[in-house]
């Protein structure tokens, strides 16, 4: 039962430690970095946005389940009979909580969003509206709603206000605007922003620079294959601008209007220059650093479990 008991607390204080230092670093340089991000495409920029708001909880995943974790089960010999220090203790009691908070925020989140769905299928009319690859409705609400809801099967809910109030060509633009949303997965990104089990704070600078870099990507995608539509889904942003006081999206929604300044929105869509794309190849550093990792973690594994027994050793 020590074995097992000292394996889980050698691991969960692993995720803490890792989670706590790496959200410290992202929580300060985070918002620099979306600053020097902010001349750049908006889909360049949303995708570097997530992985670094992910990066926590994806480093002390990796290092203390597939790194501390089977160092421990490979090299300690199951008949040892070690004392738990109260310190590391204290951290496996972290790392636990921080597992547990993110779990609970999925499933709150999950199911906010589900009783809002189901209300709104429940008293909304379904609308045929070719081109749009998922089921779309209108609801009868006060506020100018244009959302897309869930992401394993999602729907596109519309308020009727605005089928009465807006052009055709504008509700078909927002209607494409939502429809990146869905091929970009933003429900699922703001799924696992909300499950993350760190330290950086839900709603804060980088979460917001993400969103509005989404929302700025979804515009582009909207006008890409008909760039004169730019014009409908400006005019379209500034009147649920004006007929929005306060917008208040379910927690796995895309929502057309977020709140907030539409300045730069409106400006990106009206400017006929185009930003430049990122173009260091990220994902391929990111994965050579991983491979990398592996190696030296599997040769040196051996020196890994002893300075994992001293540090053990030394805590009070």
């Amino acid at each position: 039962m020590t074995y097992w008991s000292t394996a889980a607390a050698i691991a969960l204080s692993s995720f803490a430690l890792v989670a706590t230092v790496t959200s410290a670093i992202v929580a300060l340089g985070g918002p620099r970095l979306a600053r020097r991000l902010a001349r750049y495409a908006p889909a360049s920029r949303a995708g570097l946005l997530f992985r670094l708001r992910v990066l926590p909880a994806a480093l002390a995943t990796v290092w203390a389940f597939g790194v501390a974790l089977p160092i421990y089960l490979w090299f300690e010999p199951r008949d040892a009979d070690e004392t738990l220090a109260r310190t590391l203790i204290v951290f496996a009691l972290i790392g636990l909580s921080l597992l547990a908070s993110g779990a609970w925020r999925a499933g709150a989140a999950w199911r906010a969003t589900r009783l809002v769905r189901r209300g709104w299928q429940l008293r909304g009319r379904r609308l045929d509206v070719p081109g749009i690859p998922m089921p779309v409705f209108g609801i009868d609400e006060s506020f100018p709603t244009v959302a897309v809801v869930g992401f394993s099967r999602p729907a596109l809910f519309i308020a009727e206000r605005l089928l009465r109030e807006c052009s055709e060509d504008e509700v078909r633009a927002m209607l494409l605007h939502e429809c990146a949303h869905v091929s970009s997965r933003d429900n699922f990104k703001r799924f696992m922003m909300r499950a993350c089990p760190d330290f950086v704070r839900r709603g804060g600078a980088l979460d917001l620079a993400w969103a509005s870099a989404a929302e700025e990507a979804a515009d582009a995608t909207a006008v890409a294959a008909r760039p004169s539509s730019a014009f409908d889904l400006a005019h379209a942003l500034i009147r649920v601008a004006r007929l929005a006081p306060r917008p208040f999206p379910p927690e796995l929604a895309s929502a057309f209007y977020l709140g907030g300044s539409i300045e730069s929105r409106v400006r990106r869509l009206l400017d006929p220059n185009a930003a430049p794309e990122y173009t260091r190849p990220l994902g391929c550093v990111m994965a050579t650093a991983v491979l990398l990792l592996a190696g030296l973690v599997v040769l040196a594994a051996p020196t890994l479990h002893q300075v994992m027994e001293q540090a053990v050793r030394l805590l009070p």
